[in-house]
């Protein structure tokens, strides 16, 4: 005759569920009575039984750990509205935006270059002097380069 299933778990250190639930598993087996033979069943549970792993983290490591995730939330919380301020300030612009101004202004610059010679190639009809020709020329890329700039500085005032 063995010892009962509270007796059981008591000395081996586990609640009567887990010694119930092993039975019922058939990890252990108990003798025909529903007693239980102590050197048996310490086999039965060491063979049969997986060692459990401790999971809980100390309060210190939860703790920290807390810290670690709250310091993030912050830090990103942080750059977020950092973010809003300088789009907020004109110092940060949409990239699609961006894009479409710099094509624009782009295809307003290869237009007025390309037409430097529609309006110079009238002036410069009958003319030999390479210095005059010089003069004309650049008095026009000056003209157009400078309405360029006015036109871009308008487009930024807006």
């Amino acid at each position: 005759m063995g010892i009962s299933i509270r007796e059981y778990a008591e000395q081996r250190g586990v609640s009567e569920a887990a010694v119930r639930k092993a039975r019922d598993n058939g990890r252990i087996t108990t003798e025909p009575d529903g007693t239980i033979d102590p050197a048996t069943v310490d086999k039965q549970w060491s063979e049969n039984t997986a060692k459990r792993v401790a999971t809980k983290a100390t309060s210190t490591e939860t703790s920290v750990s807390y810290q670690k995730s709250r310091a993030n939330k912050e830090f990103f919380e942080f750059l977020l509205k950092k973010l809003e301020y300088e789009e907020k300030n004109g110092k940060m612009v949409e990239l699609a935006k961006m894009e479409t101004e710099a094509f624009t202004a782009a295809r307003v610059a290869r237009d007025r270059l390309l037409s430097i010679s529609e309006r110079v190639a009238p002036q410069l009809v009958g003319k030999t002097d390479i210095q005059e020709i010089k003069e004309i020329l650049r008095r026009e890329i000056t003209t157009s380069l400078q309405n360029l700039t006015d036109f871009m500085h308008a487009g930024t005032q807006s």
